[in-house]
């Protein structure tokens, strides 16, 4: 994939989480929980997953308080802390992780 094609993948990754903050709405789950490098989500049978994905999956208070207890390890079996984003600081931290790699790229 050539440099110009990254650029505008990650220019549109821009935009659409710019629009998910824009589009700031009051919901019940607006909790964001990333362990590591991958963010919390939940499988087709509503098992709790970790994930990759561009856009992750909100979770309530209640869900959050789910989250935390179970017990995260990496692949080396130490322990990982959850960490919980309200839904738009999320999206800002990433928009910012986003524009420092576009400055890199050129």
């Amino acid at each position: 994939m050539d440099t110009n094609t990254i650029k505008n993948q990650l220019n549109e990754r821009i935009q659409k989480y710019s629009l998910a903050i824009e589009n700031n709405i009051i919901e019940y789950a607006s909790l964001i929980v990333e362990v590591g490098a991958l963010t919390v989500g939940t499988d087709e049978t509503g098992k709790v997953i970790a994930q990759n994905v561009l856009y992750p999956t909100q979770f309530s208070t209640t869900g959050v308080e789910i989250i935390q207890s179970l017990n995260w390890k990496d692949e080396n079996g130490q322990k990982i802390f959850p960490i919980v984003f309200q839904r738009n600081d999320w999206y800002r931290e990433k928009i910012k992780i986003v524009q420092e790699t576009l400055s890199l790229l050129n």
